[in-house]
């Protein structure tokens, strides 16, 4: 019992002390701390919303997935098909470009 009032006694001169060296009022303290608990609760609450949010798009996204597989499928083999059909005269060009810059 006695520790405990020890206790309380230096936790309220610590607490004195504070207010004293910050020039404050225990209701001004009171108010701030209020106010700074509103604005961390608030903030919290936007970021729990901002998380849900979050794993929605991402669930949206995964299901997504196969047919961004068909698509990204599709168009490499368009790019492998104009490939092959430009081929030929890439390499006409380049046999004429080297003929030129041949001294």
């Amino acid at each position: 019992m006695k520790t405990g009032l020890k206790m309380a006694g230096a936790a309220a001169f610590l607490f004195g002390v504070y207010l004293y060296t910050n020039k404050e009022t225990p209701e001004a303290f009171a108010k701030r701390v209020r106010k700074s608990f509103r604005v961390k609760k608030q903030a919290y609450s936007d970021w729990k919303v901002a998380y849900e949010d979050f794993k929605q798009a991402l669930n949206k996204f995964k299901d997504q997935i196969p047919e961004l597989e068909k698509v990204l499928i599709a168009l490499q083999r368009d790019i492998d098909e104009a490939q092959f059909q430009i081929q030929p005269r890439i390499d006409e060009i380049n046999k004429y470009s080297s003929k030129i810059n041949k001294p």
